[in-house]
């Protein structure tokens, strides 16, 4: 035997399952033979699942044989986007080798921090001031930081961008002459693949106020060009609309994908339009089926100083081509038989018709109901007339917000909108050393972060009769078709569920842990949060009442050593907290738990002051990948980091794998990128050094020293060419942002 390569195999497994990534990647320069081992098929897809069991293309091949099974059922919640791409995954014949050779120079960028491409992308309306392109967003709060003489940015303005995370494609107006016959500047980016294919949206005579992509949903919040009406002696009225599309991928011929923008429908946002000025605002969220938007505006009345504050939710699930922008007196406008928007105060959901409501079940009065069998003869045709496009289902004006005490007054703390399936969440946040007109009179402590849900969605409701006749049925038995559940659903359903509130003070104590959230871990919470996870309802039941309140509290919250910065990386689900991978068994729930992009909307945002007195100013966070960036300030001090989470996997008998900063890891830096690139065929970025920084607290303890590692920064210039707006997103794969000169950037990894 001359060297390892002519082993048995399961003991060539058992060495090589120590090594690096680095050092198999190495390996293959050693000879021909070494090449041939360290390059075959099967040991670079084993070497993907022991060091990389998280990465994006372990997860679509485990999710792909068995979403293909599940892609063809019509009850799949396996979203179209997602099922075409693992439709591409599986029909590739994948070199493994190329693919461990890319996964592993990803992640080696990753973890030090150096992005490997910048790339730019110039905005419409950037560099012409004649451009058909005009963006005015939304005027943010009048808030700032101030402490002693030093400011700081609290809010910054939305960009004229969005990227889904869900997808991989970036939205953006793009700088092309092509876009002045047609006036489609927004492009979508597959940044995966690189192509563009514009969106059917005309700008031109538009200001666009808002662009966001979310659940395979753009939507796109803009105001005429011309004015509408006179507000008064000095402002005038802009109508303002929004405007939905399905951003649609589809099959190519040949290998892979590519994009659609389908139009789905289009709303009047406000009903008697809005001024284009820094003194009226608006906050909206959207799903796949719903969107809620809410106002605060001043009030121009002599006779009251309290802000005009009003919310609307409407279901945008059934698309229509009727477009109001362009019919202004409403003569087009589809003929609905009934109103289909909730009164204000009537949160029943009866539309002011006579409905009991005993706990879920909804029984319905037929005095005042048509006949049955000419109810029968136009139902079909009725029902699908008053479920076309968009309906309010919930309006709230000032009594129902302040019920639910999310008034914001003369002071608001409202920083956000988010939405799931049922709920709506008020998002708010004021801060110890905020400074502006719209500052609190009676500040925090320190740093307070809640958000407040509220049951907005209507739940579908049971009918009960108590004859058979039909003369005696309720109206939503009589029609048993698709159509009448879905109008029943918006007119009948009854909203259901208590107020959520989920508060963090900050308040902090001696040892400076500001936040529950991110107290250090203990052995004993991590072994109950997988108690909980794995427990019956009986047992837990029998645990809450024998445990101390404080006690209960400090479990219920779930802080464990897998947080990391203190925060749960597996909010999508606990029962991911060991670290287990799910994917491999093909747990086709838990592939698609995985797959959400955020975390639980209800949480209040302790993400924010995870380093205080460090402000968040924005994360990106991808769970299925265990990465997380994060964007932090102090007043001048600006830093830009990322953390890693490990694979905790090991072959028994084995030393652990190599962590970011050992010897192994350290050397050879130059020799290990072009190897890499000589790997995948791809060439490599440069980016300037590191400057020296302040020295950053261990994230981890000694307990569980090797399960975890230390957050590392970028080089100083990185915030200046992606804070620009104060946000960022992404995927492990790479991070967008905008710089501060209005380009978009792209850091690839």
């Amino acid at each position: 035997m001359r060297d390892i390569t002519e082993l048995p195999r399961d003991l060539f497994l058992l060495i090589i399952a120590s090594l690096s990534p680095r050092t198999c990647i190495r390996c293959r320069a050693v000879s021909r033979q070494w090449f041939a081992a360290f390059t075959s098929q099967d040991i670079s897809l084993l070497l993907l699942r022991w060091n990389f069991p998280r990465c994006r293309e372990m997860r679509l091949l485990a999710a792909a044989p068995s979403a293909s099974l599940l892609s063809s059922s019509s009850s799949s919640p396996i979203h179209n986007n997602l099922s075409v791409e693992l439709a591409c995954f599986a029909r590739e014949t994948h070199s493994w080798s190329a693919t461990f050779a890319s996964v592993a120079r990803r992640y080696h960028h990753l973890r030090s921090a150096k992005p490997r491409v910048i790339e730019k992308l110039d905005l419409a309306g950037r560099s012409s001031k004649s451009s058909i392109f005009s963006f005015q967003g939304v005027a943010t709060w009048n808030r700032y930081l101030r402490l002693d003489d030093r400011t700081a940015n609290f809010h910054y303005p939305d960009p004229a961008w969005s990227y889904s995370r869900e997808d991989g494609v970036l939205v953006y107006p793009a700088e092309t002459s092509s876009s002045e016959g047609t006036g489609y500047v927004y492009q979508i980016l597959d940044l995966a693949t690189r192509t563009h294919v514009p969106v059917p949206f005309d700008v031109r005579q538009k200001h666009v106020r808002r662009v966001r992509l979310a659940q395979g949903v753009l939507v796109f919040e803009w105001a005429e060009a011309l004015p509408y009406h006179q507000l008064n002696d000095r402002e005038v009225v802009h109508r303002h609309f929004v405007t939905a599309f399905d951003v649609v991928r589809i099959l190519s011929e040949g290998t892979g994908w590519t994009w659609t923008a389908r139009f789905r429908s289009e709303w009047k946002l406000h009903f008697l339009g809005l001024p284009l000025n820094r003194s009226d605002r608006f906050f909206s969220a959207h799903t796949a089926t719903h969107y809620a938007v809410y106002f605060w505006q001043p009030n121009r009345s002599l006779y009251q100083d309290d802000p005009i504050e009003q919310l609307a939710v409407w279901d945008i699930s059934s698309p229509s081509p009727y477009r109001p922008s362009e019919d202004p007196n409403g003569d087009k406008r589809p003929v609905v038989d009934r109103a289909l928007s909730t009164p204000t105060g009537l949160w029943n959901g009866t539309n002011g018709r006579s409905t009991q409501h005993i706990g879920l079940v909804a029984t319905v009065s037929t005095d005042s109901l048509p006949d049955t069998k000419s109810l029968e003869k136009e139902s079909s045709s009725s029902l699908a007339t008053a479920t076309a496009g968009p309906q309010v289902i919930r309006r709230m004006a000032w009594r129902e917000l302040g019920f639910y005490n999310l008034r914001q007054r003369a002071t608001p703390q409202l920083r956000n909108l988010a939405l799931d399936d049922r709920n709506l969440y008020f998002v708010e946040e004021e801060h110890r050393w905020a400074d502006g007109q719209h500052s609190s009179l009676s500040p925090p402590r320190v740093h307070m972060v809640k958000c407040t849900g509220i049951p907005i969605i209507p739940t579908p409701a049971t009918t009960t009769t108590t004859t058979t006749s039909p003369a005696n049925r309720p109206f939503l038995s009589v029609i048993d078709n698709s159509s009448s559940s879905a109008l029943s659903i918006i007119i009948e359903g009854p909203v259901l569920g208590p107020m959520w509130v989920d508060s963090c003070c900050a308040d902090g104590d001696v040892n400076m842990n500001f936040c529950r959230r991110i107290a250090p871990a203990t052995a004993s919470i991590e072994h109950f949060r997988d108690f909980f996870a794995t427990a019956s309802l009986s047992t837990i039941a029998a645990f809450t009442t024998s445990t101390s309140p404080q006690r209960l509290r400090e479990v219920l919250h779930l802080r464990s050593a897998a947080f990391a910065n203190g925060w749960p990386w597996t909010e999508v689900s606990p029962q991911f907290g060991k670290e287990t991978i799910p994917m491999i068994n093909n747990n086709i729930p838990s592939l698609l738990m995985l797959s959400q992009p955020q975390r639980w909307p209800g949480w209040a945002p302790c993400w924010r002051h995870d380093d205080f007195p460090y402000l968040t100013v924005a994360e990106m966070v991808d769970f299925a990948a265990g990465v997380r960036v994060t964007a932090r300030h102090c007043f001048m001090l600006e830093t830009l980091s990322v953390h890693v989470r490990p694979a905790s996997i090991s072959v028994k008998g084995a030393p652990p794998l190599s962590l970011p900063g050992s010897v192994d890891d350290s050397d050879d830096d130059d020799d290990t990128e072009l190897f890499y690139s000589a790997i995948s065929g791809e060439q490599s970025g440069s980016t300037s050094g590191f400057r020296r920084r302040r020295k950053r607290k261990p994230l981890s303890t000694a307990g569980d020293a090797a399960g975890r590692t230390e957050e590392v920064h970028f080089s100083d210039d990185m915030w200046s060419q992606l804070l620009a707006k104060g946000h960022i997103a992404g995927d492990e794969r790479w991070i967008v942002g905008e710089e501060e000169g209005g380009r978009v950037t792209i850091v690839r990894f």
